[in-house]
């Protein structure tokens, strides 16, 4: 079982196969037993207090990302209010000093983007600060990297960009070398000011 950390309330569980069989989760009708399902979910929720300090005394929504002959992916998101954030964002100092200070999205029309951006732009709490936000293309999607997110912003940013997009899987390297840079860093600036609201 590998552990990823995506953002600040999102975590990235690879779970193979093979670790499944040895669950018994694939033994005749047993995948539909609740029960089974439940002890998995309980490993995996250890698994992140170990490793991120975060104890699941919160709403957690789980979505399978990919299932194939090897491994299953899925995403754990914990379901946080302000308040909660705040003391999650605490531990997470703690047990992980270095936050993400990076987020990538993906997109598939250029609508989504225009809309993101000034719904952003026109968010009260909304504060630019060091943030940097670069437009790219890559393979029949649009993408929008934000980079040195200022931390009292993550959460905010995240929340509001998820309803137009949905968090990627690329990293923002591969983005940069093989992608097609449509506007670098200054992205919000051109295209609110070109496609207004």
């Amino acid at each position: 079982m590998r552990l990823e950390r995506i953002s600040d309330n999102k975590i990235k569980f690879s779970i193979s196969v093979e670790e499944l069989e040895q669950k018994g989760l694939f033994e005749q009708d047993q995948w539909k037993d609740s029960l089974m399902w439940h002890d998995l979910f309980e490993d995996m929720l250890d698994e992140v207090q170990g490793k991120f300090g975060i104890e699941a005394q919160m709403e957690i929504t789980v979505e399978i990302e990919s299932f194939d002959d090897e491994e299953i992916c899925m995403i754990l998101t914990l379901e946080l209010d302000d308040e909660d954030y705040s003391d999650v964002e605490g531990n997470l100092e703690l047990f992980h000093p270095i936050m993400e200070k990076d987020l990538l999205f993906h997109f598939h029309d250029l609508d989504e983007i225009i809309d993101v951006l000034n719904r952003l732009r026109h968010t009260e709490k909304f504060e630019s600060g060091t943030l940097e936000i670069s437009f790219f293309h890559y393979e029949a999607r649009y993408y929008l990297l934000f980079e040195n997110i200022p931390r009292s912003q993550h959460f905010m940013i995240e929340s509001v960009v998820l309803e137009y997009g949905t968090l990627s899987n690329q990293t923002k390297y591969m983005l940069k070398e093989y992608g097609q840079t449509i506007i670098l860093k200054h992205t919000m600036e051109k295209m609110t000011k070109y496609f207004p609201s």
